[in-house]
């Protein structure tokens, strides 16, 4: 005696070696004993083999119209063998019946399984939806090969085109645009950015990673909503000092300025300066939400996205004759010896008197003019001489405390697109490079003023038991109090 059973969802046909009343010991084909229970065995019979019984079932099964299987069905519950007697004849046998089982088992949109080989059919509402899912995926798959086969012809599908970054770098890999790319890929034995390369989706190198940047980094778009900006409210007296910045000339978000008064009377206020767009922007407001999802601008050569729209940083960066609210260190220094005789913490509009530009004085404030050696006919001498001599002690009693000189001997680069406008580069640009010496005067005067202001500030919290945030950056040289050159959080 044979008998098919069904294992996972499959179905194999053997010889009956031995019978229980659970399960019964089946030879297959292959010589294999299987133990099969009871209830997944469907059919016993005498002839044809087993392996004959399954191909001719197989064979048969798709001769069957599901349509007409379906339309005659039993609205009742009814068994495989019942509908290869009504489907085939009153006789059907062992290959009719087998046919009726594999037919009915892979169309579950038709009849619905209930265990043992029996069925149930599907009402009309679920055939109808059923098949014209069945049809969608059909258009899908010719769609799908469609794609694969114009882009192994070396062309690009508008659609694959369309979805060109979410396809290389994060999939849906449900999406017909993808399946599309992996099997061009396997035709073409080609890796999917190479196959793409070659159908003409990737015409820009440089488009290519900026909208990848793009794509990774702001998926909903660079652009900024229409905020504005509140004023501060709080009344801050007017500063004496007359501050300037130092930054380059794409800077348009100016945070910090420095001052210096009192030259030549003994004792040197020094100011430093720090844009407090805090004093007016409230926890949780449009404009403090929007900074903390973008968190920081994002700087490339030639263009630039802000990380708060430009009328909100027009209305808080230190603009050169503006009186600007800020938060102002100043540290009172002997002038001779440049001992630190006190210091004071302000908050107060502070009139901005110039914004002094790295790549603009570079070549002409230099450590020759700054010491006396060499003419200084620019704005603010006197003010940057100190400064510089400031900076120049500062520094070396932080290599004292190190324990070593901090060295300068590599230079930094500079990087600018040749007429760009400022807006989104389109890659054809000449890009200009040039060298600018690490520790040159400018640069050295503003670090050291804002590790003077830091290390203040961060002894004054370590004072008064108040812990605070600074970001550390492991390139700079370290102080006694902190490791930044940032403000510090409270």
């Amino acid at each position: 005696m044979y008998a098919l059973f069904e294992d996972a969802g499959k179905f194999f046909a053997g010889r009956v070696m031995s019978e229980a009343d659970n399960s019964m010991q089946i030879e297959l084909d292959s010589g294999k004993r299987v133990k099969a229970k009871a209830a997944h065995v469907l059919l016993t019979f005498d002839k044809p083999a087993p392996a004959e019984l399954v191909a001719e079932g197989q064979r048969l099964s798709q001769e069957i119209d599901l349509d007409l299987a379906w339309e005659f069905a039993p609205e009742a519950e009814f068994g495989f063998a019942d509908l290869a007697r009504d489907y085939f004849s009153a006789s059907a046998g062992p290959a009719q019946q087998a046919a009726a089982l594999f037919r009915l088992f892979e169309a579950p949109h038709y009849f619905r399984r209930l265990g043992k080989g029996m069925f149930k059919k599907a009402s009309e509402d679920i055939v109808k939806a059923a098949l014209l899912g069945i049809e969608r995926k059909k258009q899908v798959t010719l769609q799908i090969d469609t794609w694969a086969a114009e882009l192994v012809a070396g062309g690009c599908p508008q659609p694959v085109r369309e979805q060109l970054y979410k396809i290389l770098f994060k999939p849906d890999k449900n999406a017909p645009e993808y399946k599309a790319v992996v099997e061009a890929s396997k035709q073409a034995q080609k890796a999917p950015l190479d196959l793409l390369t070659a159908a003409g989706a990737i015409d820009s190198p440089y488009q290519f990673h900026w909208r990848r940047f793009l794509f990774e980094n702001f998926p909903k778009g660079t652009q900024l909503p229409a905020l504005q900006a509140p004023a501060v409210k709080e009344v801050l007296p007017l500063a004496t000092a007359q501050a300037f910045s130092i930054d380059d000339s794409a800077t348009t978000e100016i945070d910090d300025a420095l001052s210096v008064q009192g030259l030549g009377s003994g004792t040197v206020v020094f100011g430093v300066h720090i844009a407090a767009p805090a004093l007016a922007i409230a926890p949780d407001s449009p404009i403090d939400k929007l900074a903390r999802d973008r968190l920081s601008t994002v700087y490339m050569p030639g263009h630039k996205l802000t990380m708060l729209p430009d009328e909100v940083v027009q209305t808080y960066t230190l603009q050169q004759g503006h009186d600007c609210p800020a938060v102002s260190l100043y540290v009172s220094f002997d002038e001779a010896t440049l001992a630190i005789k006190g210091s004071e913490t302000r908050l107060e509009r502070v009139p901005i008197a110039a914004n002094l530009r790295h790549d603009q004085l570079d070549r002409v404030i230099t450590e020759a003019a700054l010491t006396g050696q060499a003419s200084a006919d620019y704005a603010f001498a006197a003010e940057l001489a100190f400064a510089f001599r400031l900076a120049r002690h500062l520094k070396a009693g932080r290599e004292a405390v190190r324990g070593k000189p901090e060295l300068f001997n590599r230079p930094d680069y500079n990087f600018r697109l040749e007429g760009h406008d400022g807006h989104e580069p389109q890659g054809d640009e000449q890009v200009l490079i040039g060298t600018r010496q690490r520790g040159a005067p400018l640069d050295l005067i503003v670090a050291e003023a804002m590790i003077l202001a830091n290390s203040t500030w961060g002894g004054w919290l370590n004072d008064l038991g108040v812990p605070g945030i600074y970001r550390s950056q492991a390139s700079m040289a370290f102080f006694p109090h902190c490791r930044s050159v940032d403000l510090p959080v409270v």
